[in-house]
């Protein structure tokens, strides 16, 4: 959703607050005027700070934001999505190993999605599994990246290649 929020500059807390995957409640008016309706109250509810100070992790916050762009497309209320997206905020600002975190956020993504599991390969946790630390090549990596990239352009109508993906591909290369 397109919001308009002014004074978005003027505080370091609001702009830490407009970081990728902050956690913020916020407020918002909408005035059958305006086209973008605007901000009235935002409160920071987790700022995950190690992300913004590693660049490995804000490879993968940038690309997991990408991600949930590209595939949430409509206005929906889902806590299961909530509650995994925010789990996977805090495991990603906790997690010593980075790396391979996107891999399984796509798993479960695609899973939430009910779009299925993509055939990955035995190398992976079930899906039951909490997201967790993963050992992959950077080989492996990339490989398993472009297939996942593959099934959600096959599989989700409004997907297109992510930007980041170069991006995320040259900091763990």
């Amino acid at each position: 959703m397109t919001l308009h929020v002014y004074g978005a500059n003027s505080k370091r807390k609001m702009r830490a607050a407009f970081q990728p995957l902050s956690v913020v409640e916020l407020t918002y008016d909408v005035n059958p005027t305006r086209v973008v309706p605007v901000v009235s109250t935002i409160e920071p509810l987790y700022l995950p700070e190690r992300v913004y100070a590693d660049i490995r992790r804000q490879s993968v916050a940038l690309f997991v934001t990408e991600m949930l762009m590209l595939t949430l497309t409509h206005p929906m209320q889902d806590e299961r999505m909530y509650e995994f997206i925010d789990a996977f905020v805090h495991e990603l600002n906790d997690n010593p190993v980075p790396e391979n975190l996107h891999i399984l956020f796509m798993l479960r993504l695609a899973e939430l999605l009910g779009i299925g599991t993509p055939d990955v390969g035995g190398h992976l946790p079930n899906k039951d599994s909490a997201i967790t630390a993963l050992s992959l090549s950077r080989t492996q990596r990339r490989q398993l990246l472009h297939r996942l990239c593959d099934y959600y352009l096959e599989h989700v109508e409004s997907f297109r290649q992510p930007k980041s993906l170069d991006i995320l591909t040259e900091v763990f290369d």
